[in-house]
């Protein structure tokens, strides 16, 4: 009996090391399935916030056109190359056709980005039209996640704003 009492306390000192083995292969497993779900998160969170800055985009145009019919000193019928403007909560707004131009100066400060903070601010021309390119300031390619827009050509026309998003 005394040597089974022995060899009972001795065993219980520690893991074998098939238990060990197990559980190795067990964390393998679970690394391997939730991985590529926290790799993605990125990528994710790069499409949200364009798609929040595309609302973002969709109310201010609206916003500003709204705040330009309304006022006396804001005329709707100018194009971009006048000094048509309007001042929006203190901030100085460049304006075409009554809608805000597609420039820093214009939509940008409309919804209140600036390049190089958290966004790449260039220009593009696609199928005729002009306008600003808005993408993440980001470490990887971002050549298939931005938003367009383009500002008004008439005084009927609508600006128009283009989303990109499947690269992010």
């Amino acid at each position: 009996m005394a040597i089974l009492s022995r060899y009972a306390r001795k065993s219980s000192y520690g893991f074998t090391l098939i238990e060990l083995v197990v559980v190795i292969i067990i964390l393998g497993i679970l690394a391997v399935v939730a991985a590529p779900n926290f790799i993605s998160l990125k990528e994710d969170a790069y499409s949200a916030n364009m798609r929040g800055v595309s609302g973002a985009i969709g109310s201010a145009k609206e916003l500003v056109h709204s705040a330009c019919v309304i006022r006396a000193d804001c005329d709707s019928t100018i194009p971009a190359g006048s000094s048509n403007l309007i001042i929006v909560q203190g901030a100085s707004i460049r304006l075409a056709y009554g809608y805000p131009r597609d420039t820093e100066a214009g939509i940008a400060r409309a919804i209140n980005i600036v390049d190089g903070d958290d966004f790449e601010l260039t220009r593009y021309t696609k199928a005729g039209r002009d306008g600003l390119r808005i993408r993440p300031a980001a470490d990887y390619s971002v050549n298939d996640c931005e938003i367009r827009y383009s500002e008004p050509q008439s005084a009927i026309d609508l600006p128009l704003v283009e989303s990109d998003l499947e690269g992010c």
